[in-house]
Formats: structure tokens, sequence, C-alpha cells
């Protein structure tokens, strides 16, 4: 039979009332706070303004709000070359079961690899971090994911999707360059991945487990209170090791 991962939510207070615009949806972006913490402000993209422009709704914000937090929710969805969730197959007797390396496959879809693609998924636990160029946040990012990347590599693969083309990515302002990120790097400008996952401020990133392909960290990796640290990487993997 197919496992699906159990669901441990930190359990969600009573939300205030919101407009519709403020809502997050999406299988990633389930609204959670932790007691009376409030939602921080976040910058909506310029990918979701072009977005809005479409829609009959016009002038809608260029701020919205956002809890992140941390839970063990499901298994990464699989998604066709359009973005859209492939559903999953009816579990047949015997069936042997997709290995998590070929569901986080499954998933990232990239236009191409800034520098090289990941070599391998096998076994490994995956983090990829949604980013762009135009994120001041985003850049301040870079080093922790450096650092991940040098300090876990032989268990962690460090991924960062970005909604921006190779060209901003080869002239990337700030003090960080594209060729500084040590980690894998995929272009991403229609923003499958993320649309797909409810992803609307950046960055943004999950954690991938090796067993099925599931997310055991969701949110702002650098958001104060939620942050991802070196501390709770190294939590995360010692739980993975105990189970090999």
């Amino acid at each position: 039979m197919k496992h699906t991962l159990t669901l441990l939510f930190v359990a969600a207070m009573a939300l205030p009332a919101l407009s519709e615009d403020a809502v997050l949806v999406g299988p990633l972006s389930m609204p959670s706070v932790i007691g009376d913490r409030e939602a921080i402000r976040v910058e909506v993209s310029p990918f979701e303004r072009t977005q809005q422009a479409n829609l009959v709704t016009a002038n809608r914000p260029r701020e919205k709000n956002l809890w992140a937090t941390s839970w063990l929710f499901v298994e990464i969805p699989r998604l066709d070359e359009d973005g859209a969730i492939i559903p999953e197959p009816a579990p047949t007797e015997g069936e042997a079961s997709m290995s998590a390396a070929e569901r986080i496959a499954g998933f990232l879809k990239v236009e191409e690899w800034y520098n090289h693609a990941p070599p391998t998924l096998e076994g490994k636990y995956v983090l990829i971090e949604f980013s762009a160029t135009w994120c001041p946040v985003c850049l301040r990012e870079i080093p922790d994911l450096n650092r991940w990347h040098e300090k876990f590599g032989d268990e962690l693969v460090v991924i960062s999707l970005y909604e921006t083309d190779r060209h901003d990515l080869d002239f990337m302002p700030g003090e960080h360059k594209a060729k500084d990120l040590n980690y894998y790097v995929g272009i991403d400008t229609q923003r499958r991945c993320a649309t797909a996952l409810g992803v609307f401020g950046i960055p943004h990133a999950v954690l991938l487990e090796p067993k099925y392909g599931g997310v055991v960290w969701e949110g702002m990796p650098n958001q104060p209170n939620y942050e991802l640290t070196d501390e709770m990487i190294e939590r995360i993997l010692s739980v993975g090791r105990r189970n090999r």
C-alpha cells in the first residue's frame, strides 16, 4: 500500500478575519501561527502582480500576510511540463513504490540548470529554495545556502529555483554573484514549481526527506522566530541517520 506521511501540524490558533487578497492558499502555504504571533507582511512578486493585473479585480495590494512555521506535511507532488500536479495513481497490490528521488525529480521542472544538475538525489535530503534576483532578502540567504551545501553536502542536496532568467543571474545585484552560488541553481521563469505549492512570498523553502519525498520543514528560511538554522537541519538529518 502506498505510504503517506503522517500529518503533524503545529496547532493553529484562531485567525483574525482577513480580506480575500491576504489569505494564502496552496498545499504548502496553509496559514498557521503559534500562540498570538501575528503574520508578517511580505512583498508580492512581480510575477504575481502580472497575474493580478490580468484579473477582473484590479489594484490588489503589493503586499500580503504570510504565516510560516515548521511541520511534517505530505509527499511532494509530481508535475507535468505545464506545472500541473499529476494525480496520484491508485495503489496496485504488489506494485513497487516510487522512490523519493524519482518523486522529487518529477517535481523539479526547470528550463535549465544555471551551473549543473545535481548528480543524484537518491538517499539524500533535498532543500529546495524559491528565489529571484530582484529579491534583496533572497540575496541575503546566499551565505546560508552555501554553508549548508558545504556543511551537509554528504546528506543534503541544496537547490535554489530562480524565477529570473540566466541574464539576470549573470548580472545579479549586490555583493554576491552567481559564480558564488556553490549549490545547485535551477531556472524556472514560468514559476511552475512555486505555483504548484502555493508559494507567494520569497525566499521560501521546503526540506524533503529521502524515504518518501515528504516535506519535513516548510517556510521562509530567514523569517524571525521561524528561521531554518544549522541546528534544525542537523536535528532533521539525525533522524534520518537513525532510520537508515
